[in-house]
């Protein structure tokens, strides 16, 4: 009976780190421009796409981010700069569900605003000398992604269930 439990414990803990999660994301500038998009995530994968087809998508593969343009999706390229406010979301998804909310950094200071109404963040906004942003997460559901969704390398459309 011991050992049932172990395993059932195992396979609970083994989940809380196994994070699918898709939100509707809105970006807001310090000039009151915003765009809009989703971000889906699945373990160690992400894709952060903006709605407007001008835009591009984002993955991250491998600690890795890409860059795919949605008007030229048979190239990417990798992003070795400017991707602080990227890897800071991923931690951030790392640390779910006990964020701070408050993070400081010698770049930049970062604040968290936890849902009401999801099991998700409501906000994230970022300060630093070069960039102020807020992204709000919004319609964020724990659903089962499929890994081609993340092929930075031959990108396919994502259709929500």
């Amino acid at each position: 009976m011991k050992y049932i439990y172990l395993a059932l414990m195992l396979l609970v803990f083994n989940n809380l780190n196994a994070l699918e999660l898709y939100c509707d994301f809105e970006e807001v500038y310090l000039d009151g421009t915003t765009q809009q998009g989703f971000v889906l995530i699945k373990d160690d994968k992400m894709r952060y796409e903006y709605l407007d087809e001008k835009l591009f998508i984002i993955f991250r593969n491998s600690n890795n981010f890409y860059l795919v343009e949605k008007n030229n999706k048979k190239q990417f390229q990798k992003l070795n700069q400017n991707n602080s406010i990227l890897s800071e979301l991923v931690n951030l998804v790392d640390e779910y569900p006990n964020f701070e909310n408050e993070y400081f950094n010698d770049d930049y200071r970062i604040l968290v605003e936890a849902s009401s109404t999801s099991a998700f963040l409501k906000r994230i906004a970022f300060f630093s000398d070069t960039v102020t942003l807020s992204i709000y997460f919004n319609n964020c559901s724990f659903e089962s992604m499929y890994d081609p969704f993340f092929r930075y390398d031959d990108p396919i459309k994502y259709f929500r269930k």
